[in-house]
């Protein structure tokens, strides 16, 4: 059980006064800018494994590809953030009405996932086609009024680019130029059928961290190579430094694409949260990698895992757009709240 966060008992309120500074606004805000967590009606996520949340619980190798969509960091919603924090489970001590998102295990294609379409496996390629299904379970639920209703959307995808495809290029730079257009298709896609909507692209994880990881199992070892064979895979091993420059190149695309005027409007903006760059992996008291925020195969989070994301992707939001934490910040000590000086989740047009 040390892979799951820490346990809190139902009368223990969330470290955010959540009927100060960012509760639901006297007023619907007629501007993104000026949006606060209880405004938020709506949430939904795209993305790979990591959103989907393979192996959140996996107590075995081949329960990875169990997808606990309830637990994800970005988009799950079940139970409360007492037993699982995720992003949802920190707006809904603002809005308890909030809605769309994954409430069981499950995956994709199923009602129970509501506006999660991450996939195990999916890439950058994928992104388009996730975009336009998120779009038509949104518009096409009864429950949601697309104009009306403050949409929060999560964008996180690289993973799987990283370690298993850019190593087949004959120019591994190839993938960043194709990134690049399918980011900006995908963001085209929500920005023209989404009114009201904030998204958030996560900066694509630091994959490298996997290589700083002191004293995996062998276990580990052999599920590294198979799910990331560009970075472990011994025929590869000569090309770490360029791989490493690949991957600071993807991330200065993803600012470069966020920061388009496009993609910046009254009612509609794009942010990117970095914590994620130079992820590493939390060290235990005596120095070494702390395996329980990874699942069985070292490679995707455990639940402990998932809830330090989203306490990093929290406290992002309220972070100036102009100066992001680009690290994992630490469970329940170090959150970001409302003030009265900040009360909006942070944009590029309300960051002093």
């Amino acid at each position: 059980m040390g892979k799951v966060q820490r346990q809190f008992n139902p009368n223990v309120r969330f470290l955010c006064d959540v009927n100060g500074p960012g509760r639901r606004s006297d007023f619907v805000p007629y501007s993104v800018h000026q949006l606060r967590a209880g405004d938020i009606d709506v949430v939904g996520a795209i993305g790979d494994s990591l959103t989907a949340g393979n192996g959140l619980l996996a107590i075995n190798v081949q329960q990875i590809f169990l997808q606990n969509k309830g637990l994800s960091w970005a988009i799950g919603g079940q139970g409360t953030w007492r037993q699982f924090l995720t992003l949802p489970n920190i707006l809904k001590e603002y809005n308890s009405n909030l809605y769309g998102y994954s409430v069981a295990n499950g995956y994709s294609f199923q009602t129970l996932s509501r506006f999660n379409t991450a996939e195990f496996g999916a890439m950058s390629r994928d992104l388009p086609h996730q975009a336009r299904v998120l779009v038509h379970r949104i518009t096409s639920d009864p429950k949601v009024n697309v104009r009306e209703h403050w949409k929060y959307i999560n964008v996180n995808i690289g993973g799987n680019d990283f370690c298993s495809d850019m190593c087949y290029y004959s120019d591994p730079y190839k993938t960043v130029a194709l990134h690049e257009k399918n980011l900006i298709e995908t963001l085209r896609i929500l920005r023209d059928a989404l009114p009201r909507t904030f998204v958030s692209v996560v900066t694509s994880p630091d994959v490298f961290a996997l290589k700083r990881l002191t004293q995996p199992s062998e276990v580990c070892n052999i599920m590294h190579k198979l799910e990331c064979p560009c970075l472990f895979a011994n025929a590869y091993q000569k090309e770490e430094f360029f791989f490493e420059d690949v991957v600071r190149e993807w991330h200065k695309t993803q600012q470069r694409v966020v920061d388009r005027p496009e993609f910046n409007g009254i009612d509609f903006t794009v942010v990117l949260q970095k914590f994620s760059v130079n992820l590493d992996i939390p060290r235990n008291e005596i120095g070494l990698s702390d395996f329980t925020f990874l699942s069985t195969d070292c490679f995707h989070l455990s639940q402990k895992g998932n809830a330090a994301a989203a306490t990093s992707l929290w406290n992002n939001l309220f972070e100036s757009y102009y100066n992001k934490s680009d690290t994992w910040q630490r469970i329940y000590q170090q959150i970001q709240c409302p003030n009265e000086r900040n009360p909006f989740i942070r944009t590029r047009e309300n960051s002093f």
